[in-house]
């Protein structure tokens, strides 16, 4: 699990449509609005299928995020990540932000 600063988070995500921000206090999640998979292949969209959403739960630490906690929503199903697998993609946010 590694830290990222808060600054250089807000700079990747800010004016993205897919990413939603809400931040409470020392608490912010990150929602990405993943594109459904007709719209990742390119074709029409077809059925009423919820799009997945990744929820990424921080505890701010001065200007640092934490990770905390991570889950996958589609519809009303709620699937645990582990917050390792997210180390990639904060170290791609630390490289190019």
């Amino acid at each position: 699990m590694r830290s990222i600063s808060y600054e250089k988070l807000m700079n990747f995500i800010r004016n993205n449509p897919l990413y939603e921000i809400r931040e409470t206090n020392e608490v912010i999640d990150i929602m990405f609005h993943a594109p459904s998979e007709e719209e990742a292949a390119g074709t029409e969209i077809t059925g009423d299928e919820p799009r997945p959403v990744m929820v990424i739960r921080f505890i701010k630490n001065g200007n640092e995020l934490i990770p905390k906690e991570a889950w996958i929503e589609r519809g009303d199903v709620k699937r645990k990540m582990s917050i390792e697998q997210l180390d990639t993609w904060l170290d791609f946010i630390d490289m190019y932000s």
